[in-house]
């Protein structure tokens, strides 16, 4: 449903004599104000922001704001996408983002990130195979072609070998593998021309591979764990003589690095490859802690069905294959309650948490420790698959202590909801000025060496630390500086650090007065656009009042 924005009266936003409240950089003070957005409300207010607005919007406080990026991937607009790619690949996007891109199976998406400048980027080999095999993320085989303008651009080649033309090697589509193939020559990746000569087999052109065999222009040199590989050409020559050959170089085909598709715990553990002792040496080794977790696909039903066999005969999940597990975006549920029963530790990185992933956790008593619940609260109620409700039900009175307390940004807003729900909400009183730490783990804020994370006048500006200087009595509270302060200085800080307690104590009221209608949202973002007699506090009532 369309908010409808009332038509704001001229006596809140005329100028005269007194305190008006006026973002100098609206575009950021938007953003800032959308970190205390619920998943629900950025949803309906996505539509009435102008794009540069939005695009400032997946970051604020020097961090990106995940209730944003989620909502810009529902809604799937291809400028927007690309923003997200540029996100994940260059900046310092959320962890889950580059998972969440590729989950899409989008063909412009994957076109984005395939033809990203590589030296500019940090994409991994194997992101690069899977993206010009050009072939499902879910199962590894149903087509996804790239663009008809991406693969014409593709098989016109370069005049230098780069990493795209490697990773084209492992296409489907034998035009490009054996285009690549022809370019590379000699110099081509050994496992992408094993691939690229498969592909040229399967589809009958075995006189390309000849051809190639003829000129010299494929890998001749040994390879493999301590060069115990016969050469590239020895195969496409062994291949092309006939069917025990040819069976060779498929067989070969299947154990080299290729787009992964995952099937078992032991392939998520990389047992085989880490520990090499076991068995015949692999012919590629990895480490399964040295690819992006968000990379290689999984067929996680193959995975469900082998567990029952494997947990009686194995155990518990391993460690490692566990913690790959928590950081994917495509989990199912069934093995996110595996995870936290193995290794509740681990369950800090999942990054939906369900209801019944968290009713399991606290169902294990003090084993997963505060700290983890507080995590999986905050990243549920991100995500938006946990409520205040919920988590007031579920959680045991001193675990829901510690949540109640915490002051860790991200989740400032699912925060005041849950106090709002156990009638903490109210403000508090600034004692210590300043605290260091967000109650959200160990992860501190302020350096005691920079000057600017304590000055009261860099983090709010010359009225409120000349209140606090000259206040008597009763220390400043979080309301009296929301009363004195600018917006910028809270909600697009650029010099100090506002205090996480005014922070929250910002989202109770957000969570008060514009919380479940995007219509008091729009008109709180007008105030601070064209100015507000009154101070931000009072802002934030005013437009809960006149849209309610």
């Amino acid at each position: 449903m369309t908010p409808k924005i009332p038509k704001i009266p001229n006596r809140l936003t005329k100028s005269r004599k007194g305190h008006v409240t006026r973002a100098r950089n609206i575009a950021r003070c938007t953003a800032g104000l959308l970190r205390f957005a619920t998943p629900a409300e950025m949803d309906a207010l996505l539509g009435h922001l102008p794009a540069a607005r939005v695009r400032h919007a997946l970051h604020s406080h020097g961090i990106p704001n995940r209730v944003v990026v989620e909502a810009v991937l529902r809604r799937g607009r291809r400028e927007e996408l690309d923003w997200l790619v540029d996100s994940a690949l260059l900046n310092d996007g959320p962890p889950t983002l580059l998972g969440r891109l590729l989950d899409l199976d989008d063909p412009e998406t994957n076109a984005t990130i395939l033809g990203a400048e590589g030296g500019l980027t940090g994409i991994p080999r194997n992101l690069r195979r899977q993206l010009a095999h050009q072939t499902s993320r879910r199962d590894g085989v149903t087509p996804v072609p790239l663009p008809e303008d991406m693969r014409e651009v593709l098989a016109a080649g370069h005049r230098t070998p780069e990493p795209l033309d490697h990773a084209l090697l492992h296409a489907q589509d034998p035009d490009l593998a054996g285009n690549a193939l022809r370019f590379l020559g000699a110099g081509a990746d050994p496992h992408g021309a094993v691939r690229a000569c498969r592909t040229l087999l399967d589809a009958g052109r075995g006189h390309e591979i000849g051809e190639l065999v003829a000129q010299g222009r494929l890998p001749a040199d040994r390879w493999g764990p301590d060069r115990s590989e016969p050469s590239v050409l020895a195969y496409a020559q062994a291949a092309i003589s006939g069917e025990e050959g040819a069976r060779r170089l498929r067989e070969l085909s299947e154990r080299v690095r290729r787009p992964e598709l995952l099937r078992t715990v032991a392939e998520l553990a990389d047992t085989g490859a880490c520990e090499p002792w076991r068995g015949d040496p692999p012919l590629v080794r990895t480490v399964v802690n040295r690819r992006h977790p968000g990379i290689p696909r999984v067929d996680w039903n193959a995975v469900l069905e082998d567990e029952p066999r494997r947990r009686a005969a194995e155990g518990p999940l391993p460690y490692r294959a566990a913690r790959f597990m928590a950081r994917r975006t495509d989990l199912p549920l069934e093995l996110s309650r595996m995870v936290a029963a193995d290794h509740p530790e681990l369950a800090v990185f999942i990054s939906d948490p369900a209801p019944e992933v968290l009713a399991d956790l606290a169902g294990q008593g003090a084993r997963p420790g505060a700290e983890v619940l507080l995590k999986v609260v905050g990243n549920g109620l991100l995500a938006g698959t946990l409520t205040p409700e919920g988590v007031v039900a579920t959680l045991p009175e001193e675990a829901l202590e510690v949540v109640a307390e915490s002051l860790w940004l991200p989740a400032a807003r699912g925060t005041a909801g849950i106090r709002a729900l156990l009638g903490r909400s109210g403000d508090v009183e600034l004692t210590p000025f300043f605290v260091d730490e967000t109650g959200h783990g160990r992860r501190r804020l302020r350096d005691p060496a920079r000057a600017a994370h304590w000055d009261p006048a860099r983090a709010y500006g010359a009225e409120v630390a000349g209140l606090r200087r000259l206040r008597e009595g009763p220390p400043l509270s979080a309301d009296d500086v929301l009363d004195k302060v600018e917006a910028d200085a809270v909600l697009a800080p650029s010099d100090g650090l506002p205090d996480p307690r005014v922070l929250r104590r910002l989202a109770e009221h957000v969570h008060e007065h514009l919380g479940g209608r995007p219509e008091a949202w729009l008109v709180a973002l007008k105030l601070l656009e064209d100015g507000f007699v009154g101070s931000l506090r009072k802002l934030l009532v005013t437009a809960g009042t006149i849209t309610r």
